[in-house]
Order: structure tokens, then C-alpha cells, then sequence
């Protein structure tokens, strides 16, 4: 008992999928059931009105794509373009959303029974995936609150296979399924799945009315021509931002760190950094950037290290890639050991224009690739024995590749 309270205090609260028109395109649609099912995966519950849930995840057509919205005390929305990425992208990107937006108020009063569903072995003509979307669509058309099987629900709907025809049966929990006789179970009879099309919904609605408790009435469901304007249609100006109020966060932060070449007019270099970025994504941001150059000669060390700030712009072509244009200025430390460990230090100015693009990857990942040209104060030589055994010139060129992870701040 002890374990179910604190199983229901500690997951999350539920979330509400706000339903879509059907004359919205197939992609809008699809994605918003491919939503409903991450949610689950991710553990959470899924409310059957607004009103019973802290966030809500609104999807909408938009003319060059899909617009998606987390809504909570404020949202937060994006847009993705159409195409093969589609469902990853959007998916990926609307999980972190939810993360982020603060939630409403936990919902009072009393909240609908709790219903987990379980599909085993459907007949061979249906698509389990396909049911299994469908079953949790009727029961939150009928005000239930649909849960993962982990999530201490109240009832588990069970569905399997009984020959060629589909069977429905109610238990307490996950492991009763697969009890119930064939007399207790409700037998289906459902057209094959083709396509990825849904299974028919009217073949289940008197065996899902007959199997969810008798104290909980189902209300009217109602039809697509009865919904209101504002979750049919989709609205007039999906470009304009809808968020009523400021979103309650500071800026991006992206720390990112790289490997690549240093070229200059004399030899080409290994080199290492890492780059700190504050500011918007995408938009304009601060920078504190690190360069590390090592390299050796006959007789000598080098150990060169820049270190700068400046001002970037981060400009976003798609939902998956960006373009960098940065601007940097600071110190470069030249050190040396030469032979008879005799050791030294020089300090110049350095400037730098970092040119790039980056390519998101979940959880705030991004791969970027960089250009990197600049210059500092003077050439710079060594010599030995009155040999000159390393020199390079004050202006560079580089090209990096690296990895960052970027969050935003509560």
C-alpha cells in the first residue's frame, strides 16, 4: 500500500494531447498519436481533458510543416518541416519542451480512474501497434486517464488474441491479464489492419462500454462536427506566436568541445578547444573561447594557447541544422621549452572570425563543423644553433569538428 502511494506522489503528473481535426493532413495526425505513445513509454500519464492535467501538447498544420506547442504556465513552440525525419525530430524536440514549461497547478477534486492497456498476441491480421493507439484513443473519448502498466492503475485493459477474432477482458492488474474464460471476455470481430490504418473504433465501442466499471458512466462521446472551433481547425496565423506571457527562463547555455587542424603559411598544427556560448538559440549569445596548439621542432617545445571573447550569431536554417558566424578577440600565450630546458613565454593579441554549422541531435546535442580564420601581433621563429627549427606566420586558418550540449536554465 505504502509503495502505491508514494509510486503515484513520485511519477509524473498527467499530460493532455489536445486532439487534432480530421481533415488535418495525415502527418499532423500521426504524429500526434506517435506523441501519445512516447508519452506512455516515458512514463507519463495521459489526461483525457486540459483540465485534468498540468501540461498539454497541442500539434497543428502549418504551411510549410507541423507547428508544436507545450503548453503548461507558459509554452514553449516549434516548427518542423516535413519529410522522412518528421516523427524523430518532432518527437525528441516535444519531449524536451514538456520538460521545460513550467506545469500548472495540480488538478483537484476527483480525476478519472487510472487505466493501463495490454496487448498480447492479437490476431495475425492486426496491427498491435495499431490497437494498441486505438484502444487508448476510445478510452480517453470515454474520461479516462490512460497510464503506463508500471504506474499502479486502477484497471488494465486486456487485449489478445481468441482464434481469428480479438479478445477483450478487464483485470486489477498487468498479470491478470490472460485469466478471464472465454465467456468472461469480450470477443471482437475486426477487419484487418492495412496500411497502418486504425482498427475500426465501432467494433470495440459496446465491449469497451461493457467492460469499464459500471460506477463510472461514460459520458457522450462526441463527434468531430460537435468538438469546438478552437481544437478542430487549425488556426488562421500559425506562424504568429501564440505564448501569452514570456517564457520563465534564462538563456541558452552551450558548452561545446572540438579537435581539428591549425594551418599557417609555414606548417599545419593538431589542436583542441572548448567553447562556452550564453545567449538565444537561435539568436545572438556571448562566447569564451579556448584554442590549444602544441607542436615541437629539433630541440624545442611549443605550447601556444589563445584565449578569447566576442560575439556570435547562431541562425537557424531548419529545425535540425544552424549556421555560426562569430566574431572573437583576446591573448595568445606562446610558451616554449628549448634545449637545456631553457623556457620562455610570449603574449600577443589575437583576433579570430569563426565560421560554421551545427546539426542537432537529441537532448540538447549538436555536431558542429567550424572554420576558424584569424591572426595574431607578429610571426614568430625559433632558432637553434642560429638555425631557425620552427616559425609560423601571424595569419591562421583552422577547421574543427566537435560536440556540444546546451540546456537552459530554470
Amino acid at each position: 500500500m505504502i509503495s502505491a502511494v508514494l509510486g503515484l506522489l513520485l511519477s509524473p503528473a498527467p499530460v493532455y494531447v489536445e486532439r487534432v481535426s480530421s481533415a488535418d493532413p495525415t502527418e499532423t495526425r500521426s504524429l500526434r498519436d506517435q506523441l501519445m505513445m512516447r508519452l506512455l513509454e516515458e512514463g507519463y500519464p495521459l489526461a483525457p481533458s486540459a483540465d485534468q492535467a498540468t501540461r498539454t501538447l497541442r500539434v497543428e498544420p502549418t504551411p510549410g510543416g507541423i507547428r508544436v506547442e507545450a503548453e503548461g504556465e507558459d509554452t514553449l513552440a516549434f516548427e518542423v518541416a516535413t519529410g522522412p525525419v518528421l516523427p524523430l525530430e518532432a518527437v525528441h524536440r516535444a519531449i524536451e519542451a514538456l520538460e521545460e514549461v513550467t506545469p500548472r497547478p495540480t488538478p483537484q477534486g476527483t480525476l478519472p480512474s487510472r487505466v493501463a492497456v495490454r496487448v498480447d498476441a492479437p490476431p495475425a491480421a492486426i496491427s498491435p501497434d495499431a490497437l494498441r493507439r486505438t484502444l487508448v484513443e476510445q478510452l480517453l473519448e470515454r474520461h479516462r486517464t490512460v497510464v503506463p502498466l508500471d504506474a499502479e492503475p486502477d484497471q488494465v485493459l486486456c487485449a489478445e488474441g481468441r482464434g481469428e477474432a480479438l479478445a477483450l477482458s478487464r483485470a486489477d492488474e498487468a498479470d491478470g491479464c490472460g485469466l478471464a474464460s472465454d465467456l468472461q471476455a469480450k470477443l471482437v470481430g475486426l477487419e484487418p489492419v492495412e496500411s497502418g490504418r486504425e482498427p475500426d473504433p465501432l467494433a470495440l465501442d459496446s465491449s469497451l462500454d461493457a467492460l469499464l466499471s459500471p460506477d463510472e458512466p461514460a459520458p457522450r462521446r462526441t463527434t468531430s462536427s460537435e468538438r469546438p472551433a478552437s481544437t478542430m481547425a487549425p488556426s488562421a496565423s500559425l506562424t504568429d506566436d501564440r505564448t501569452l506571457e514570456p517564457p520563465r527562463r534564462g538563456p541558452a547555455v552551450r558548452i561545446g568541445a572540438r579537435t581539428g587542424v591549425y594551418g599557417r603559411m609555414t606548417a599545419a598544427d593538431a589542436a583542441v578547444g572548448t567553447t562556452l556560448r550564453v545567449g538565444g538559440e537561435p539568436g545572438p549569445a556571448g562566447l569564451f573561447d579556448v584554442l590549444m596548439v602544441p607542436s615541437s621542432a629539433p630541440d624545442i617545445s611549443i605550447f601556444e594557447t589563445s584565449i578569447s571573447g566576442g560575439f556570435g550569431w547562431m541562425f537557424e536554417v531548419s529545425p535540425v541544422v544552424a549556421l555560426h558566424a562569430q566574431a572573437l578577440g583576446g591573448v595568445l600565450v606562446h610558451r616554449y621549452r628549448q634545449r637545456g630546458a631553457r623556457t620562455g613565454h610570449r603574449v600577443d593579441w589575437t583576433a579570430e572570425l569563426p565560421l560554421g554549422a551545427s546539426f542537432r541531435l537529441p537532448r540538447g546535442l549538436r555536431i558542429e563543423l567550424t572554420l576558424r580564420a584569424g591572426r595574431s601581433a607578429r610571426d614568430r621563429e625559433h632558432r637553434v644553433d642560429d638555425v631557425a627549427v620552427w616559425s609560423r606566420t601571424a595569419w591562421r586558418i583552422g577547421a574543427s569538428v566537435g560536440l556540444s550540449y546546451g540546456w537552459r536554465p530554470r
